[in-house]
């Protein structure tokens, strides 16, 4: 019987705690700048994923050098290979602004128009 208590007490003492900790935690990111996650899906023409990577290796590579750019990478799809997503984390939505005013961003949204089979999903988080 004294177990049975004993556990109760923990079950609700831990409840609590869960609490306070989700409270702290929110208090936390509502005072924080928020990062700013973009997940871009492209599909390419066949043919056009060489063309394409190479547009896109300059635009990765100017990327990374922005001061509010955490992480810039570009993914290709091993089951179709003509199916790319950018994945990128930037400081706040300042530097998510900044980027894409960017020259090197006009360019490579210059270049690939001709390239793509639809056009780019973005998602942001």
């Amino acid at each position: 019987m004294i177990f049975t208590i004993m556990s109760v007490m923990s079950c609700e003492n831990s409840k609590k705690s869960e609490a306070a900790d989700k409270a702290a935690a929110e208090s936390t990111v509502a005072a924080a700048p928020k990062m700013k996650v973009i997940v871009a899906r492209v599909k390419v023409k066949e043919g056009q994923e060489a063309a394409f990577i190479s547009v896109a290796s300059v635009l990765v590579e100017a990327t990374r050098k922005e001061p509010g750019c955490l992480f810039y990478t570009l993914y290709q799809s091993p089951m179709d290979p003509k199916s790319f997503i950018f994945y990128e984390e930037y400081k706040d939505q300042a530097a998510f602004e900044s980027h894409g005013s960017s020259d090197h961003f006009k360019t490579f949204a210059g270049a690939i128009g001709d390239m793509l089979d639809g056009g780019l999903d973005v998602g942001e988080f």
